[in-house]
């Protein structure tokens, strides 16, 4: 029976009709088989080939059509809407079942990737529990407690969230999918068994899919809430903050789900009422280096930066400041004072914060 089933696999050609991407990755795996080496071989090589069969399926021609109906409901629902550029690959649901051990979000009726707004909700939601200023933005999961403005915001499970987040669908035509792989080296280790790793241990190669392009994202007001002045911007700005550094999906510490909003998609005011329209890239980057910045690191990072914060504006300099303060870095008056007596460059940089 499995024979035959196979057969049937292998003589199916995918330019015979259109083919839906998702029924093809969850049904068309033409072997299964690990009870020995020579199988699991076999498998390893079908799983391969599944994937590279994918990635050459195209997009449904009805899929345009479909994503302009898309866009008109999401205006018709007061949605503003943005697009968003991968900065390298992406991939979202990698931990779904199915045949090749990892997953990958496809839209049930035209088979594109996708991100739910429900990933995008918790990516944003995360992001401001980490990295906003002030016990408003928190979050404990464990005891379903949050901040005023993490409530507010994203809501609770007693009460809906301001801001709907919707799912992001990629442009026609301006997205594609790529073969990937993970090659873990120490299977028997990571598998729980008792040998330790080494350098004899053989790989497994495992594949899977990841997405580039451009997807459009859209975010409204909850039904019958009128939202106060920048709440809304708030919510983008954050968005924009979260894709950009933490990444959305699986696999961001490698880097992968990283994107950038297109311009002007996140300006307005950030929460708190601080316009943040016109920060600098430099800024931006001096705050991401701040969050995970050590005490002992201080210093050198006064040194290495100092060009970047002498030519900040005061806005961001004062900014810059409280962060420092909320990372309590600044909590040792007599380290500073030491620290300007070491280094002419690392004083001028803390005259100009006023901190010495």
């Amino acid at each position: 029976m499995r024979k035959s089933l196979e057969g049937a696999i292998k003589r199916l050609n995918l330019s015979q009709a259109e083919t839906h991407r998702g029924l093809w990755l969850d049904r068309y795996l033409e072997s299964a088989d690990r009870k020995d080496t020579e199988a699991k071989r076999k498998d390893t090589e079908a799983k391969h080939k599944l994937v590279q069969q994918v990635v050459q399926i195209p997009e449904p021609g009805e899929y345009a059509a479909f994503f302009r109906r898309y866009q008109e409901a999401s205006k018709a629902v007061g949605a503003r809407t943005c697009k968003a550029t991968t900065r390298g690959r992406l991939v979202v649901g990698l931990g779904g079942k199915g045949v090749l051990e990892t997953g990958l979000t496809l839209h049930r009726t035209y088979g594109v990737p996708y991100i739910p707004g429900s990933a995008l909700k918790g990516l944003a939601s995360r992001y401001a529990h980490l990295h906003l200023e002030g016990e408003a933005w928190r979050r404990n999961l464990g005891e379903f407690r949050r901040g005023e403005a993490q409530a507010a915001l994203f809501g609770t499970q007693e009460e809906e969230g301001a801001v709907v987040f919707f799912d992001a669908l990629p442009l026609p035509g301006e997205w594609e999918l790529r073969e990937d792989l993970l090659n873990p080296h120490h299977p028997e280790y990571y598998g729980g068994a008792d040998a330790p790793p080494a350098d004899w241990d053989s790989p497994v190669p495992v594949p899977f899919l990841s997405v580039t392009g451009t997807f459009l994202v859209a975010l409204a007001p909850a039904p019958g809430f009128s939202p106060p002045p920048g709440l809304m911007e708030a919510a983008w700005r954050i968005l924009a903050w979260a894709l950009a550094e933490e990444g959305v999906g699986g696999k961001t510490s490698s880097g992968y789900g990283r994107m950038v909003l297109e311009e002007g998609c996140a300006e307005g005011s950030a929460p708190g009422g601080q316009a943040r329209a016109a920060s600098s890239p430099e800024y931006e980057a001096l705050l991401t280096r701040v969050r995970s910045l050590k005490y002992r690191e201080l210093e050198a990072f006064f040194k290495l930066e100092a060009s970047r914060i002498l030519a900040l504006g005061p806005q961001e300099l004062d900014g810059l400041k409280e962060a420092l303060k909320e990372g309590k870095l600044l909590s040792n008056p007599r380290d500073l004072k030491d620290m300007a007596k070491r280094d002419q460059m690392v004083k001028q940089v803390l005259e100009r914060m006023g901190l010495v």
